[in-house]
């Protein structure tokens, strides 16, 4: 048992070694292509910003703690370093609720751009965006200090993580559900406006599905990534054996995996953006006749 543990500990810091290169990589490309796409209406490149900013934020400085926290649960010694231990749930809690807190903010934002329509960019001012991302930047700190060191007990500061949690993941899941409705609506409608030969309408509403329909895969892919690692907190947080350890570790990489995955939904799902990131590989590597 003692061998597997340590063979599957240590697949876990590789794996985890090659994800922050992936994480920083992709998401650092991400933001640099956000930020030459003038085409992305400011109020989404602002939430996709933020959002990036939480992964790469992951790819720096949580991947290299975990590792650091895997290399001290092999030398039976993490204990030993309250001081780290205080600085890796701080670090990683900002992250966490950061990531919740974008995709949050994403979904809002796509159901107001495809519910409201005209009013959309009276409500989404550039001004109030920045408000909202920096409020729930300035959240996420303040809840995450409350572990580090424990401000609360224990059980109260997981039960307000949990009601934050499972609010951000049903509220997300509702206006997720709304969006697609609405993105299918506007389906038919494009079928209706091509009939009147309204081409710059068409455009309009076509890009605003596919943003809307990056928004749904956002929230899937972060469903998928992160309710493995809640569900074993739960369901084996308390328990302290081999495999339990094992389990809580590998379903907090597949959390981490969160960050090198959202880049490529944007790129597949966004054209203007994968356009501009095959721009700036041609402009780095030219073709050589």
């Amino acid at each position: 048992m003692e061998e597997a543990f340590l063979l599957s500990s240590i697949s876990n810091i590789v794996f985890n070694v090659v994800l922050c290169c992936t994480a920083v990589t992709l998401n650092s490309v991400t933001i640099y292509a956000l930020r030459k796409t003038p085409s992305v209406p400011m109020p989404l490149k602002v939430l996709l910003l933020s959002l990036a900013v939480s992964d790469l934020g992951v790819g720096m400085v949580c991947h290299p703690l975990y590792i650091a926290r895997l290399v001290l649960d092999l030398e039976r010694s993490v204990t030993a370093f309250p001081s780290f231990y205080g600085v890796y749930l701080f670090v990683t809690s900002v992250f966490t609720y950061g990531s919740f807190f974008g995709v949050l903010s994403l979904s809002v934002d796509r159901f107001l751009a495809l519910r409201v329509h005209l009013k959309y960019q009276q409500l989404m001012t550039q001004n109030r965006v920045m408000i909202v991302v920096i409020s729930s930047w300035v959240l996420s700190g303040a809840m995450s200090a409350l572990y580090s060191p424990p401000k609360i007990p224990v059980h109260i500061a997981y039960l307000v993580f949990a009601i934050i949690v499972g609010t951000c993941f049903v509220v997300s899941g509702v206006l997720n559900c709304y969006i697609y409705a609405l993105v299918r609506r506007h389906a038919n409608q494009i079928q209706s406006t091509q009939v009147h030969g309204n081409a710059p309408e068409v455009a309009n509403t076509r890009r605003m599905r596919k943003s809307a329909y990056t928004t749904i895969y956002v929230y899937l892919l972060f469903l998928l990534c992160y309710l493995p690692n809640i569900s074993a907190l739960w369901f084996v947080g308390s328990s302290r054996s081999s495999i339990a350890k094992v389990v809580k570790s590998y379903t907090f990489t597949l959390l981490l995996l969160n960050s090198s995955l959202n880049p490529l939904i944007y790129c597949w799902k966004m054209r203007d953006i994968r356009q501009t990131i095959l721009n700036m590989m041609q402009n780095a590597f030219p073709a050589r006749n």
